[in-house]
């Protein structure tokens, strides 16, 4: 069986509130942390965005994001 890495990225700025989700074993997103890229699209400003997770151990993400490009290193 193959194991498919997924692209990530590191934030390189804080988020605002209104822009992530907090899983309920999760934590607020921080600049630093490396995130799993996931859907990208075009946000209504007409920038470049991508929807990112925060991994944790098992199943489950510590957050969801949505993030400008500029905002990944």
């Amino acid at each position: 069986m193959e194991i498919i890495k997924k692209p990530h990225a590191r934030l390189l700025i804080g988020i605002p509130v209104e822009r992530y989700r907090i899983s309920a074993t999760g934590r607020p997103p921080q600049v630093g942390d490396i995130v799993v890229l996931d859907q990208g699209y075009t946000s209504e400003d007409g920038l470049p965005m991508v929807l990112v997770y925060f991994p944790s151990t098992g199943d489950d993400n510590l957050y969801e994001a949505e993030v400008y490009e500029s905002e990944l290193e």
